[in-house]
C-alpha cells in the first residue's frame, strides 16, 4: 500500500514507520526535515523511504507532494488542530483509507483533571462526554479540532493514552529515573492512586496497521488493558532498572516536589477502556512487562541531555517530620 505520513520522524511516528515498513508498504513522510535520524533513510534494514520536507500548514505545497504521491492512504501523526487537518483533507481524495492520531485529552475527564475536579466515571470508552472547554494545553494543540475533521470523512481515529517507550521526548519515566541515575536511595512520594493508562509506542504502531488493514471507521481508545497505580508504576520502573536498593519514602501529598506530583492524590483519573479496539480492530498489546523492561533500559542508555541536579525538594521533603 501506498501510505502518506504527516510527521513520522519522531517518538510515534517513527515506531509507526519502522512497523510499516518493516511489512513492505511504500512510504512518503511529509515533515518539515527538522528531525530526521539516519535510520529512517533508505539503507539495507528498511525499504526505501521517501521524505517531503515541507510545512505541513503550506496547503497548496501539501496538496501538490500529496498528489504527486498518490497516496492510498493517509496516516496523520502531527494533525495537532483545525487548521491542520484542513490542510490534510483538502490534498487527498474521498477514497484515500485515513488514520489520525488522537488522545485520551478529548475527554471531558481531562479537564476535570486539570481543573481539580472529579467530573467523570471510569473506566472512559468512547462514548463518555467530551471536554467542552478548549485549548487546555495551549492555542496550537486541539485534539478536538482535528477528530470534528476526520471522523466525518470516515476516518478511524486512534485515542492514545500516556505513550512511552524508546526515543520519548516526554521522558515519563524520569522522575523515577534521574533519582536513581543521580544514585539517590531515598525517593518521596505521594499516596500513588493515580491511575492514567498508558501504551507502549510499538503498540501504537500496531493499532495504526489494524486501522489500515481493515474498515472501521470511529474513534478507538489504544490504551493496555491494565493499568497500575502511580506507586507501583514507580515500584516497576525501579524494578525494571534494577535499582533494588531504592526506597520509595511515603510523603504527605502537598509536601510533594513539583516533578511528583502526579504520585499525588488528584480528583480526576485518566483510566480508559481499550476493549473497542480489541474486539474491531482485532489489536492485541505486546507484553506490558516486557515493554516496560525494554524502555526503561533504553533510557537509562539514553539519558537526557541536561538532567537537573537539583534535589534540594528531596531533601526538604525526605528531612522534615513527614518522611
Amino acid at each position: 500500500m501506498r501510505i502518506a505520513i504527516l510527521g513520522g520522524t519522531q517518538f510515534i511516528g517513527r515506531a509507526v514507520v519502522q512497523r510499516l515498513a518493516a511489512e513492505g508498504h511504500t512510504l512518503l513522510l511529509v515533515h518539515r526535515g527538522d528531525h530526521e535520524p539516519p535510520d529512517l533513510l533508505p539503507n539495507p534494514d528498511l525499504p526505501p523511504v521517501d521524505h517531503a520536507h515541507l510545512d505541513r500548514h503550506d496547503a497548496p505545497a501539501l496538496a501538490a507532494a500529496l498528489k504527486s504521491y498518490d497516496p492510498e492512504a493517509l496516516v496523520d501523526i502531527s494533525g495537532m488542530n483545525a487548521a491542520a487537518a484542513d490542510a490534510a483533507l483538502g490534498a487527498v481524495g474521498p477514497d484515500v483509507k485515513l488514520v489520525a492520531i488522537s488522545s485520551g485529552d478529548v475527554y471531558r475527564a481531562y479537564d476535570g483533571l486539570h481543573s481539580d475536579r472529579t467530573t467523570d466515571a471510569l473506566p472512559l470508552t468512547e462514548e463518555s462526554p467530551l471536554r467542552e472547554r478548549r485549548f487546555v494545553d495551549g492555542p496550537q494543540y486541539e485534539n478536538l479540532e482535528m477528530e470534528e475533521r476526520y471522523l466525518p470523512r470516515g476516518a478511524t481515529v486512534l485515542r492514545l493514552g500516556a505513550v512511552y517507550g524508546e526515543h520519548d521526548y516526554q521522558r515519563r519515566f524520569e522522575f523515577v529515573l534521574r533519582r536513581v541515575r543521580a544514585g539517590r536511595r531515598r525517593i518521596p512520594i505521594g499516596s500513588g492512586q493515580f491511575l492514567f493508562s498508558r501504551v507502549y509506542v510499538g503498540d501504537v504502531a500496531t493499532a495504526v496497521s489494524a486501522a489500515l488493514g481493515g474498515d472501521n471507521p470511529g474513534a478507538f481508545n489504544i490504551v493496555e488493558p491494565r493499568t497500575a497505580p502511580y506507586r507501583l508504576f514507580a515500584e516497576q520502573i525501579l524494578a525494571a532498572a534494577e535499582a533494588n536498593d531504592v526506597e520509595l519514602v511515603r510523603v504527605r501529598d502537598d509536601l510533594l516536589p513539583s516533578d511528583l506530583s502526579l504520585t499525588g492524590a488528584l480528583d480526576q483519573y485518566l483510566l480508559m477502556d481499550s476493549s473497542k479496539a480489541r474486539t474491531v480492530l482485532g489489536w492485541a498489546p505486546a507484553d506490558p512487562a516486557e515493554t516496560l523492561r525494554a524502555s526503561v533500559r533504553w533510557h537509562l542508555d539514553h539519558p537526557p541531555a541536561d538532567p537537573s541536579p537539583d534535589f534540594s525538594e528531596d531533601d526538604a521533603v525526605l528531612g522534615g517530620k513527614w518522611s
